[in-house]
């Protein structure tokens, strides 16, 4: 089956190719473009009509790819959703859209993903200005607990040779990437916001990096590796569930919790409750399965990945509109500042 290039490319005769592994005997007469999200990825969502329809088969489907300038810039991003789904998503109890379909293009490594539309399940999605609730932070903190916990410094993850330290992050040099942007980004409003050695370039490059440096070279886990809020959907019934995969990686457990609580609590409720959420994540840890470590080691780490919080300060617009990127910004960098971050990471 060919991956297609751009959405152009995704027809009626391409969808029932692509849902005939799932569905055997599908035939997908029409599609509808029913709304188009445009970031990081380009996520469509189509509405199908049948000529055939098995059992189960759905309504609607998304379809997401890097197929414009932002995406080709991600490197390995989004093929490494496409292996995601396919190698580590069976072997691990993590809520997520059912994946339908996936392949990746040999020639420009680009991937493309056939996801379930998640507003049949009656889902909610995250966002910046609707900061989570502590309950809501700790169901999330257990969810992160019980992924991190399956591949615990495990070997098991050497069978995945597509799954890296650092993955499409290190692979694309992201941080080089947004740091290019630095200039641009002081003339925005979320640039109110950096303070003090915050506005040292080069302070925060090698902050960056010494971050992900010192992750890859120390024993990990599976990592998300984008678990800001904008990435989270809830059931019905609270549960919560991650979107978006493709920065999948080998790494510290702390990347993912100190990019969700740093972005998706307020800045008051992190500072009085952080502590006792960090406790309350080392927990799941265990129930999970896994030896957490000492919560002093933990805090540090925590502490020192919170830097990574930094990127929404340089985030372009492309991906991410200015009122997420400045309240992302407003709590990131209270947040280094409130857990001396840099000093932890880029000391002088």
């Amino acid at each position: 089956m060919m991956c297609p290039a751009s959405l152009a490319d995704v027809t009626a005769e391409w969808l029932t190719r692509a849902l005939a592994g799932r569905f055997p005997g599908v035939r997908i007469d029409a599609l509808t473009r029913v709304r188009l999200i445009t970031g990081t990825a380009t996520k469509a969502c189509f509405r199908l009509d049948y000529g055939a329809r098995p059992d189960r088969a759905p309504e609607a489907v998304w379809v997401k790819g890097g197929f414009d300038v932002v995406g080709a810039r991600q490197g390995a991003a989004f093929a490494n959703e496409v292996n995601f789904y396919r190698d580590v998503a069976p072997k691990m109890s993590v809520n997520r859209p059912d994946c339908y379909s996936g392949i990746i293009d040999p020639a420009t490594n680009n991937g493309v993903i056939v996801l379930e539309d998640l507003l049949r399940r009656g889902a909610s999605f995250g966002h910046a200005a609707a900061p989570l609730s502590l309950d809501q932070a700790r169901a999330v903190l257990d969810m992160q607990a019980g992924y991190h916990a399956r591949f615990w410094q495990s070997a098991e993850l050497d069978q995945f040779a597509w799954l890296s330290a650092g993955g499409s992050i290190l692979e694309s040099n992201m941080i080089a990437q947004f740091l290019g942007l630095w200039d641009g980004a002081t003339n925005l409003p979320r640039f109110a916001h950096v303070r003090g050695a915050q506005q040292d370039r080069r302070r925060i490059g090698e902050a960056l990096t010494a971050m992900l440096v010192a992750d890859s070279q120390a024993p990990g886990c599976f990592v998300h590796g984008d678990s800001h809020i904008a990435n989270l959907f809830f059931e019905r019934d609270g549960r919560p569930g991650y979107l978006d995969w493709q920065h999948v990686m080998c790494g510290s457990w702390a990347f993912d919790v100190a990019n969700l609580l740093v972005t998706g609590l307020t800045v008051d409720d992190r500072r009085a409750h952080e502590r006792d959420l960090l406790r309350g994540y080392l927990d799941a840890l265990a129930r999970h399965g896994a030896a957490p470590p000492a919560f002093d080691d933990a805090w540090n780490a925590y502490r020192a990945h919170a830097a990574w919080s930094f990127m929404w300060v340089l985030c372009p617009v492309v991906m991410h509109s200015e009122e997420v990127c400045t309240l992302n910004a407003e709590r990131a960098c209270a947040a280094i500042e409130d857990l001396n971050t840099l000093e932890i990471l880029a000391p002088r």
